[in-house]
């Protein structure tokens, strides 16, 4: 097998790699939006610890990503994807820009999934920091 076509192979197999990883990701999002709701902070330490493992999968497949990207000759971007497709027949074309596109939505729904966690967590500092007193008292506020 030439070096480029294994190249190829290898980044259609991250492609799908990630697919998967962003399903567990997902899962783990939802649960971590859980454990902060019931304030189940064992629970959350050990969900985060899974979190962060998969983020770290996945920053290394982008870097790989990239790399064969720029080996393949091809700009590290979406635009160099979808040249990388391009090269393929009709049917393997069709599967692989599907694929792309089903990930670059999961990609986007764990965003937004870790935005809204985000901001849950802010509110919750924010009451505790009310609760316990430690912010201002709103007479003294400008």
């Amino acid at each position: 097998m030439s070096t480029r076509l294994h190249q190829v192979k290898r980044l259609l197999q991250g492609v799908r790699e990630d697919d998967t990883l962003y399903d567990g990701l997902r899962t783990l999002l939802e649960q971590q939006r859980l454990c902060m709701i019931r304030r189940a902070s064992d629970e959350l330490l050990a969900v985060n610890d899974t979190i962060q493992r998969h983020y770290d999968l996945l920053k290394e497949n982008s870097q790989l990503r990239r790399s064969l990207l720029l080996k393949l000759g091809v700009t590290a971007s979406r635009a160099g994807m979808e040249e990388v497709f391009s090269w393929l027949p009709a049917p393997q074309k069709s599967a692989a820009q599907g694929r792309w596109q089903h990930l670059e939505q999961k990609v986007e729904r764990c965003k937004s999934y870790n935005e809204k966690n985000g901001d849950l967590l802010i509110r919750q500092y924010e009451f505790i920091q009310t609760f316990l007193g430690t912010e201002p008292h709103f007479i003294y506020q400008p």
